[in-house]
């Protein structure tokens, strides 16, 4: 569920590089970072590293791996894991990108997931 290809593109564009920017600072071609990006290749031990002093952050909270960076989905439905990826995508959104209150997507995110959860306690 964990996405390294969307954290480095949020790492990135929250400082305001471009994929050739990074590219450059890493001594990488834009083309890896837009393939690390898209999940087409998964940076070296070496690259995260160097993406991780870069950017002022530890390998765990780079890969995913930071204290309560994590949950288990082993026990949910198909819609509720659904629900969860709607959740994280609209939340990871640049700030720019959202307003001070909720948006109507978000609302009915938090909705459905509400609904979803609470049959459990009824199951």
């Amino acid at each position: 569920m964990y996405d390294l290809g969307e954290k480095i593109k949020m790492l990135r564009t929250e400082r305001g590089l471009t994929q050739d920017q990074l590219g450059k600072k890493l001594n990488l071609s834009k083309s890896s970072i837009s393939k690390y990006e898209s999940g087409q290749k998964i940076p070296t031990l070496e690259t995260l590293v160097n993406i991780a002093a870069l950017f002022h952050t530890s390998l765990d909270a780079l890969v995913g791996l930071e204290k309560g960076a994590t949950i288990s989905v082993r026990e949910l439905t198909q819609r509720q894991l659904a629900i969860i990826e709607a959740t994280l995508v609209e939340f990871q959104k640049p700030k720019k990108l959202r307003t001070m209150g909720l948006t109507a997507q978000q609302k009915d995110i938090l909705d459905n997931m509400l609904i979803e959860f609470l049959a459990l306690d009824k199951r």
